[in-house]
């Protein structure tokens, strides 16, 4: 991408001041105007203002012409001294009038002269101004104009129309992109007025019109049209912005380097990149101290298991200039407060590893509806007849109870797995309405309900000082005598010891655990040797190929992050309290 400015940024200024002045800013190309500094037709000017720019090691990217496809102008002295300048590029305007006002008759005399101007000009590109009051107002008139011009050498500029939103913006330089070659940078409100490029969003919304460019296969150059009030030291101030505007994001990975690298697979890197100048080395604790260059630079981190606790000093000292963490695992309480207390803003990937677990749950639920793990694994033909004698004790997926304590992304997922079932879905959770609640397809109750009414109960709540041992004896003295309790939540909800007696008061109840407290069970428990528990080693969430799901869903947010569109897996410091 190269860097520059319009002359006409400053018309009152001599050729020398300009060059000294792009020199200055530390920028590498102009975009010469014809209406003030190298004027149609006068080929002197436009050899020796060549020649300067050649001496202070400056590109001239275009010539930046007014020329509109009008009836009485001519094209030719145009393009002589664009030859003279060595350009490549002439900038032309897409006529006088909008789409919306345009006659027929005008707009083929427009074509007209623009496929006349592009055969004459057959070894350079001409660019159309992206303006108002011209065919290049909106993104509509701007294709209609391209396509009835059929001229391979025809091209655009885009700059952002102040009286549009800005996702009319992105969607712009979605459709135009093919087309455009350059942009031209300023910053202006809904009322034309002038602001820095610092100001008022205006870094983050030209990376976003840069990224999106990128994403649609546009690299185009950038140069500074206006700057606020016209001067000098703002102008400094703007290249030193369009400079970072230029960069992508400094992003790391942090984490486990076998989990990072299992999660973060090739494709998924290769999105990342295109958005993000991301650093592969895997930032560790072992890593830290001789990676505080980088760490200086970061803005991003894309991290999973194994994400370093970072307190406020480090942040300040190490990561000064941090936005942002984009977690593809589930819970972000090991690491989320000290830097959302900071204004950090982190993404988890916790809807994404929900998936799997609902999965597995809404199966677990199925089955044990039927018996299914009452029933497996008969040590001859008489406990086969017996189990089978049993069945009509276990009444099915029709008219039948299901718990769910919690209805987080875990929960939720499940209530929609079943709800083709015939199941009458009962809720526990404090954080939501009964409103909200039957929304969600369920039934609101409490915890005794619950576990007196319902065959089937799974648990989905997370831990929190709140949660801690809340599900005790008093609770799975109530489960039905055949009855099946699951945990794929968190192990520190149950109280261990009144679980463990409940299974032993009544054999034909069941209890199938992903997670314990602690995990694995210290090695002299009970729930090892007990037939009516199975343990499972924390597999419901996401594992093997699934894992790269979670990487999938924070690169899309990731896209989402610096295209300033919407994001859906934004951590909340006011809910971390009460969410997994």
């Amino acid at each position: 991408m190269n860097l520059g400015a319009t002359s006409v940024t400053f018309r009152d200024k001599n050729i020398d001041e300009i060059i000294d002045l792009i020199k200055q800013a530390g920028l590498n190309s102009i975009e010469w105007g014809s209406d003030v500094h190298v004027l149609a037709g006068d080929l002197e000017k436009a050899a020796e203002v060549k020649m300067k720019c050649d001496k202070a090691g400056l590109k001239i990217s275009s010539y930046g012409s007014y020329y509109k496809g009008g009836p009485l102008e001519e094209f030719t002295p145009l393009l002589e001294s664009a030859r003279a300048l060595g350009v490549k590029v002439i900038r032309v305007w897409a006529g006088r009038e909008a789409p919306e006002t345009i006659s027929d008759e005008n707009f083929h005399i427009l074509v007209d002269h623009l496929q006349k101007a592009c055969d004459l000009a057959k070894d350079m590109i001409l660019a159309l101004e992206y303006h108002r009051k011209s065919m290049t107002q909106s993104k509509e008139g701007s294709l209609r104009l391209l396509k009835a011009v059929k001229r391979d050498n025809l091209k655009l500029y885009w700059q952002p129309n102040p009286e549009i939103s800005f996702s009319e913006h992105l969607l712009e330089i979605k459709t135009l992109a093919p087309y455009i070659i350059t942009f031209h940078v300023f910053n202006w409100d809904t009322n034309n007025e002038r602001f820095l490029l610092e100001e008022n969003q205006g870094i983050d919304k030209w990376r976003a019109y840069t990224a999106q460019a990128h994403k649609f296969g546009a690299f185009p150059n950038a140069l500074i049209e206006f700057v606020k009030e016209d001067s000098v030291e703002n102008f400094m101030k703007d290249a030193l912005s369009l400079r970072k505007i230029s960069l992508k994001p400094q992003a790391i990975l942090m984490g486990h380097p076998e989990d990072v690298k299992r999660v973060y697979v090739d494709t998924v890197i290769d999105q990342l990149k295109l958005f993000y100048d991301l650093n592969e080395e895997v930032i560790t604790l072992d890593n830290w101290d001789e990676s505080f260059e980088i760490l200086s630079r970061t803005e991003v981190i894309f991290s999973t298991w194994g994400m370093i606790k970072i307190d406020e000093e480090a942040l300040s000292y190490r990561l000064p200039q941090l936005k942002a963490v984009f977690y593809a695992a589930g819970s972000v309480h090991s690491f989320a407060k000290p830097l959302l207390d900071q204004g950090i803003r982190i993404f988890s990937a916790v809807s994404a590893n929900a998936i799997p677990v609902a999965e597995m749950v809404s199966s677990q639920i199925i089955l044990a509806n039927k018996g299914f793990f009452h029933c497996v694994t008969p040590v001859d033909a008489h406990s086969f007849k017996l189990l089978k004698s049993n069945l009509s004790d276990y009444p099915g997926n029709k008219v039948v109870k299901v718990g769910l304590l919690g209805a987080g992304a875990v929960g939720r997922l499940v209530i929609e797995k079943l709800k083709a079932l015939e199941v009458d879905i009962l809720v526990y959770d404090p954080t939501l309405s009964e409103n909200a609640i039957i929304d969600l397809g369920g039934q609101k109750a409490d915890l005794e309900t619950i576990f007196s009414e319902c065959q089937t109960i799974s648990n989905h709540m997370p831990d929190l000082a709140s949660t801690k041992g809340i599900l005790n004896y008093d609770l799975f003295s109530l489960m039905k005598h055949n009855a099946i309790f699951i945990n794929t939540g968190r192990g520190a909800t149950i109280n261990e010891s009144d679980l463990i007696r409940a299974m032993i008061e009544q054999p034909l109840r069941m209890a199938i655990l992903d997670v314990t407290y602690p995990e694995p069970p210290l090695e002299n428990s009970p729930l090892y040797s007990l037939s009516n528990v199975i343990l499972t080693p924390h597999i419901a969430g996401s594992s093997g190929n699934e894992v790269i799901r979670l990487a999938e869903t924070m690169a899309n947010e990731a896209e989402n992050f610096i295209l300033m569109n919407e994001t859906s897996s934004e951590v909340q410091l006011k809910n971390l309290n009460i969410k997994a």
